[in-house]
């Protein structure tokens, strides 16, 4: 009995040491010391595409996030500088100027699971044909039109059919 007294005592005294507080209306905080940097935002608008596997967009992510300025290679001699990304299917090689701006992109995806458009138009246009490969291709260059090309390969009975698609 003793004993359920004193728990009971110490959870009345231990409920209100974390009552919670007032209300305070919100306040401004200033954050001079960071900096917003939308540098890569074309590359970002011009090349990434939802419809694309996660795959994809992921490492497209990657490549406009990386910031040059931060690689101990950098000395911000050169004009031009190469970053090599890459992953189990695909890699893209990016060049980034000495301000960290993406100048120009070449991507390469091999055997990725093609968006679900250009499966249906695939097989509605070559019906009992099956996609064996595929790849996509991507060419950025700052300032200029984006080119994204699929490139699949449809066998059927032995036959072989090679399909070019522009995105």
């Amino acid at each position: 009995m003793r004993t359920l007294f004193i728990s009971v005592v110490a959870a009345l005294l231990c409920s209100n040491a974390f009552s919670q507080e007032l209300y305070r209306a919100p306040s401004t905080v200033d954050l001079k010391l960071i900096t917003v940097r939308p540098l890569n935002i074309s590359y970002v608008h011009s090349v990434v595409d939802e419809r694309m596997p996660e795959a994809v967009t992921k490492l497209e992510n990657k490549a406009a996030r990386y910031n040059i300025l931060e690689n101990p290679v950098y000395d911000g001699n050169f004009e031009a500088y190469e970053v090599i990304f890459s992953q189990n299917n695909g890699t893209i090689i990016a060049t980034y100027d000495q301000h960290g701006k993406i100048i120009q992109t070449s991507e390469r995806f091999k055997d990725i699971t093609l968006p679900e458009f250009i499966r249906k138009k695939i097989h509605l246009e070559n019906p009992g044909w099956t996609i064996h490969s595929d790849m996509y291709l991507v060419s950025y260059y700052c300032n200029k039109e984006v080119k994204k090309v699929c490139k699949i390969q449809l066998r059927k009975d032995g036959q072989r059919k090679n399909l070019k698609i522009e995105i």
